[in-house]
């Protein structure tokens, strides 16, 4: 009886008492993961908060990616946005508004904005960031990696990519980055659906001729409650 107790409560310890993997292991699984993925599509809630103001802002929407082409914010009303991010650039559009925003990433140039765009490989990412790798405490079944960044110049402008993987799968399941001022996005991705066609709207996007494009990004800029 009591061998058949204990045998009972092994098989029932949670994903928790898994031994945490190396950080190589991590490394070479994510990053084996992200190969097996050429498209995604999700539903993601955004959580913004600055530092400056108490209460967060919460949005919805569905995200597109593919591989490390792009990814693409498409917002749910009330919010009158769509975000299209590529290693090159950052694109917003506010259709109703008709208007539209670009930030260009270069080698230093807004370099750090480039980490936005999901579909990187860790790999890539601790070439720019140290890693820790831990249990995800405030995720349950995932690994939390903590990036900080490496060099000075990325310090200046980001204090931490936070990454949330899935235990089972090794895909994202959260991502959170943080300001040099303590402004913060955390990204919750819903039920992935992996390698299935994307809207051709999303895969082929473009803005309308005639939209005026800004080189400010009221992304990153406190926004009005």
């Amino acid at each position: 009886m009591i061998r058949h107790t204990l045998l009972s409560l092994l098989l029932a310890l949670p994903l928790a008492a898994q031994a945490v993997p190396s950080l190589r292991e991590a490394v070479e699984r994510f990053d084996a993961a992200q190969a097996q993925v050429q498209t995604l599509q999700c539903p993601f809630t955004l959580t913004l908060r600055r530092a400056l103001l108490k209460t967060p802002s919460v949005t919805k929407g569905t995200l597109y990616l593919q591989g490390s082409e792009f990814a693409h914010f498409a917002f749910h009303a009330p919010e009158d946005l769509i975000l299209h991010l590529t290693p090159k650039a950052l694109i917003s559009y506010s259709p109703e508004a008709r208007e539209g925003e670009l930030m260009k990433i270069g080698l230093i140039k807004n370099a750090n904005r480039k980490f936005l765009g999901l579909g990187q490989k860790l790999s890539y990412l601790s070439e720019y960031f140290q890693i820790r790798l831990e249990e995800g405490k405030d995720l349950p079944g995932t690994w939390f990696l903590a990036m900080t960044p490496r060099t000075l110049s990325m310090r200046k402008r980001m204090q931490a990519l936070n990454l949330w993987v899935d235990r089972e799968t090794w895909l994202p399941r959260q991502v959170q980055w943080v300001e040099r001022s303590g402004d913060s996005w955390l990204v919750e991705l819903g039920g992935l659906r992996v390698n299935q066609s994307l809207p051709p709207a999303v895969t082929g996007f473009k803005l309308p001729e005639g939209i005026p494009l800004r080189s400010d990004f009221s992304f990153f800029a406190t926004r009005k409650k």
